[in-house]
């Protein structure tokens, strides 16, 4: 199974873990990093770095981070290498995608997935009832 890293400005990412968790269930192999008001970078790489430690199980690590050219992406992308990828714009379809494949997909195809889910999760209900 792939590891999953959250990333985010506060608590955005324990937040979307819980809500994809209310849905989904219980999840392993998840570690969830928030960065605080002030805190020094080297401390968030540090745990960011012990975090793909944790969740990896040999498959790789999946690092969604909330917002491409905010610190927690910047700083992950220290942590690029075989074995360690990163996608930007965490949304709750792309975690629940993500979540659901990664024991079924290599770490590139997953990519790919949270790509795609968080791009198609993104909707304008009035078009979608047909009520534009």
């Amino acid at each position: 199974m792939i590891g999953i890293v959250l990333i985010s400005h506060g608590p955005l990412a324990t937040g979307l873990l819980k809500a994809a968790e209310m849905i989904a269930g219980p999840q392993q192999a998840v570690a969830v990093l928030e960065l605080q008001l002030a805190q020094e970078m080297d401390q968030f790489r540090e745990e960011m770095e012990q975090a793909v430690a944790r969740v990896d199980g040999g498959q790789g690590v999946l690092i969604i981070a909330d917002l491409f050219g905010g610190s927690p992406a910047n700083t992950s992308a220290y942590l690029l290498r075989p074995g360690v990828d990163v996608v930007c714009g965490a949304s709750l379809p792309m975690l629940l995608e993500v979540l659901a494949m990664r024991e079924f997909q290599t770490l590139p195809e997953l990519a790919a997935t949270a790509l795609q889910a968080g791009t198609s999760g993104c909707l304008r209900l009035a078009e979608v009832l047909g009520r534009s």
